[in-house]
């Protein structure tokens, strides 16, 4: 079980390590990627000694976001020790893949803003209320009067922005567009980031419009999903944005994604209108917002479609 930290704790503990592993979570999104990378930019000029990992392939529309390249994979079977190591924006220790194997750190601390946390880390800060890590960092960097560059606001508007689906879902809240406009002072262009985050290969436009075909309905029409079989999987196409396909269709209470990324690991994605999904990702191991959850179920995918409907059809 974790101890609870504040910011101030927070920062101090990260002033007080010389060596820190920066880690995001898998399936990396705007967020993760953003808060840490903004992070380390900081660390490393103060003269830390900063390695930042992600175990997954990181999408293309991505790769502007300041820092990116400081981005590795560990390595199986090798070793590396850190007085610190920040898990940024994971919920669960699963969630960061062979980091858990390779890093060997003295403290574990985790930096969260997901419901369903379960209290992996040594040390955790917790903001439940801020609709993305993003956000923490700005209250993290104001509590400790660390100095802002124009890349960093870059990589912590990024967060924030991917997060709240440009500021449309219902976790923006007014403090969410008043660290938006902080982060404008100092340069930030939301029409760049937007337009990079908007950005969709030819690969993955061609996969969606053989994956729509697969679009079903459950519970009179309340539940909407649809499925990547393992057959269509491109590990280089972006497909975190079809979930909102579904999601929109008129009188769709949750929308789900089915995605075979081999023939018996099944990731699922869930957004939803009045549905706590994250309770419903947390049964499965998974975990999430209370509108926006995500799982693995490592099964056939007819099987996890089964599963998971079963689940939500006594929700909805």
């Amino acid at each position: 079980m974790s101890k609870e930290i504040s910011l101030l704790e927070t920062g101090r503990m990260l002033q007080a390590a010389e060596s820190i592993v920066l880690c995001t979570h898998v399936s990396p999104d705007g967020d993760t990627l953003g808060s840490a990378l903004g992070l380390a930019r900081f660390l490393r000029q103060q003269g830390k000694q900063i390695t930042v990992f992600c175990d997954d392939d990181i999408n293309k529309s991505l790769s502007f976001i300041p820092g990116i390249e400081m981005c590795q994979r560990p390595v199986e079977g090798s070793t590396v020790t850190a007085d610190l190591l920040v898990v940024v924006d994971a919920s669960s220790f699963d969630r960061v893949g062979l980091v858990a194997d390779v890093v060997k750190p003295k403290v574990l601390l985790n930096i969260d803003h997901h419901i369903s946390n379960t209290r992996f880390a040594d040390y955790l800060y917790l903001d439940d209320k801020a609709a993305a890590v993003g956000e923490v960092m700005c209250d993290l960097f104001e509590a400790m009067h660390w100095q802002m560059d124009e890349e960093m606001a870059v990589c912590f508007y990024t967060a924030i922005s991917t997060d709240c689906g440009s500021f449309r879902y219902a976790n923006t809240t007014p403090k969410t567009m008043r660290d938006a406009a902080k982060l404008l002072e100092y340069g930030v262009q939301p029409n760049e980031i937007s337009d990079c985050l908007d950005i969709r290969s030819r690969a993955t436009v061609e996969l969606l419009g053989k994956v729509l075909p697969s679009l079903s309905f459950a519970c009179e029409g309340k539940i909407a999903y649809i499925t990547i079989t393992n057959d269509l999987y491109d590990k280089n196409a972006q497909t975190d944005s079809f979930v909102s396909y579904p999601r929109y269709i008129d009188g769709v209470d949750v929308a789900v994604m089915f995605k075979a990324v081999e023939p018996e690991v099944i990731r699922v994605s869930m957004r939803s209108k009045s549905v706590d999904v994250a309770q419903v990702a947390l049964s499965f191991g998974g975990g999430g917002h209370l509108r926006a959850a995500g799982c693995t179920i490592y099964a056939p995918v007819e099987t996890a479609r089964e599963q998971l409907l079963a689940v939500l059809s006594k929700l909805v």
